[in-house]
């Protein structure tokens, strides 16, 4: 079990060394810190492993006791401002700044042969009520970034969320404060992610920022999905593709429907609502759903469902969960933060394991293994469990009789998807470097599929469906 504490420490020599000590006297062991002085001299981040929950709970006690976890009476905070390069312009700022009695204690700035200086300053705000004034004063004028720095001109990619950052994301997805902390927290690993590979930090937050508004912006009234039908054999395929999340494909026979994914659950209510004004008498169907993989963006329909057909890894991927345990993704320390934060922006909650219906496992070392079948509509569908390549538990399904195959995100139609569908999946692998836990393996599943399936309509994860 691991978690992180965001503490306030005393601007002093030993500070780290008091909190270390409570800590380890507690029986946690500190697994990940993180801490610029010149860019905030209170905030540090501290990632504590434990055995047991009741470590947390001294750890929390004892920090609070030494005034660890106060807020602070006062602010600095290092931001770059996106000024043009023209005279004058950096006046507005200058004005913003005096208004407020703001103190600017570091600045830096040069000429970098384009339109735009990125002016970086550390400003000192006495009253931490006027952060928020202050940061949107200058943003009605420039963009405004919240920076981690040196005091020197190299950035160090290790930024943490501000207030502006975090207060946008309240405003943006109605967060509770809970959440709010835990969007800082993963943001801020993912830029110690970036660090490691060398990258600027800026796109993070545009990217976490473009999730988010993504997710409102195609909700409620705006969910607009493209649609199709097509008559498949003897049954109906309604194929439904948000802007953002799984394709959502269901397959009708005249008394019964079969689901295969279920997108963001945040779509989820807006989803069955588009699907009941394309079937009317969904209500009077019996109705079931494979999931091809745990993945969020694949599941967000399952709590409407009274079955959940999966294959064994997948179902221990979710008995993970309600046991507490890490999940595939958080098992990779690439993939755990964009994971949670995915799940804090998609709203996801954890569902329960009791209506699941196990397909069957995987016992081989092939690409796939056959793990099992079930009917419907009077047809054979057969479960094929990949090698993982894209998560743990990635299956595909196929009935042979139909010529169709459902492949999850083993293969995806990138070109036939829409504008907005191939912007936001721009979005994760810059956020958790590669959207496959193993990329050689990924490519093996995918041209095993494109080689075995030729001539059958394939329906992918993303994307509408196509002929190999």
């Amino acid at each position: 079990m691991r978690r992180t504490f965001v503490i306030r420490v005393e601007d002093k020599a030993g500070a780290f060394l008091k909190a270390a000590r409570v800590i380890g006297s507690c029986g946690g062991n500190i697994v990940r810190t993180s801490y610029n002085r010149s860019v905030d001299s209170h905030t540090m981040f501290l990632e504590v492993a434990a055995d047991k929950e009741s470590v947390f709970e001294r750890i929390s006690e004892g920090l609070g006791w030494m005034g660890y976890l106060e807020d602070d009476e006062e602010d600095t905070i290092l931001v770059s401002i996106a000024i043009p390069d023209v005279p004058g312009a950096v006046v507005p700022v200058l004005e913003i700044l005096s208004r407020y009695n703001v103190n600017i204690s570091y600045m830096n700035a040069q000429d970098n042969g384009t339109p735009i200086q990125h002016f970086k300053m550390a400003i000192h705000i006495d009253d931490p009520s006027m952060t928020k004034a202050v940061l949107d004063g200058i943003a009605e004028h420039y963009e405004i970034t919240i920076l981690d720095y040196e005091m020197t001109d190299k950035v160090l990619d290790n930024t943490v969320f501000y207030m502006k950052f975090a207060s946008d994301m309240k405003d943006i997805l109605s967060l509770n404060e809970s959440d709010s902390k835990e969007m800082m927290i993963c943001s801020n690993r993912i830029m110690q992610i970036l660090d490691d590979r060398g990258e600027l930090p800026f796109k993070t937050f545009e990217y976490v920022r473009k999730f988010a508004e993504f997710v409102v912006k195609y909700s409620g009234e705006a969910f607009d999905p493209r649609y199709s039908c097509e008559d498949v054999g003897d049954l109906k395929l309604h194929t439904i593709e948000p802007p953002c999340g799984s394709t959502v494909y269901v397959l009708e026979s005249d008394d019964s429907l079969l689901f295969v994914d279920g997108g963001f659950s945040c779509y989820a209510d807006d989803t069955f609502r588009f699907i009941e004004s394309k079937i009317p008498d969904l209500a009077s169907k019996d109705r079931e759903i494979f999931i091809t993989h745990p993945d969020l963006d694949h599941v967000g329909l399952c709590p409407y469902f009274a079955k959940v057909r999966l294959s064994g890894t997948a179902y221990d991927d979710f008995l993970a969960e309600e046991e507490g345990r890490d999940r595939y993704r958080e098992s990779n320390p690439n993939h755990a933060p964009y994971y949670r934060i995915s799940a804090i922006i998609a709203q996801y909650k954890p569902f329960g394991v009791d209506w699941m219906d196990v397909i069957g496992r995987r016992k081989g070392d092939g690409i796939y293994e056959n793990i099992g079948s079930f009917h419907f509509g009077g047809h054979e569908f057969v479960a094929f469990e990949g090698n993982g390549g894209h998560v743990d538990g990635d299956t595909i399904l196929v009935c042979d009789d139909l010529g169709l195959v459902f492949t999850g995100d083993d293969l995806i139609n990138v070109k036939g998807s829409t504008k907005e569908q191939r912007e936001f999946n721009t979005l994760a692998p810059y956020l958790m470097q590669s959207v496959n836990m193993d990329s050689d393996r990924a490519r093996q599943c995918r041209l095993y599929i494109e080689s075995e399936y030729k001539g059958y309509l394939v329906c992918p994860g993303h994307g509408p469906p196509m002929r190999i």
